[in-house]
């Protein structure tokens, strides 16, 4: 795959990068969003600046929401929690 990504064989939409010490980026296709992480900044930054260069992107920063549920992002990991979904249905 262009960029030395490879597919997921279990999530279609689902590609990851490894380098050679290991490090990781992962990019999940969504419609008409990327939405991509990694454990290396300059991974992150060398995608997100290849895919403004290719494509009309917008930067909205760190997700917070995500198909009704909603994301923290912190330096001890990533939590959802689908409280404000559920206090909206009730």
């Amino acid at each position: 795959m262009s960029e030395g990504f490879e597919k997921c064989h279990n999530e279609y939409t689902l590609f990851t990068k490894t380098s050679k010490e290991g490090k990781i980026l992962i990019v999940n296709l969504y419609v008409d969003d990327l939405i991509f992480t990694d454990n290396d900044e300059f991974m992150f930054l060398e995608f997100k600046n290849s895919m403004v260069r290719e494509l009309d992107m917008n930067d909205m920063g760190r997700m917070r929401y995500f198909l009704g549920v909603e994301v923290l992002q912190r330096y001890d990991g990533i939590y959802i929690s689908k409280i404000k979904y559920a206090l909206e249905i009730l």
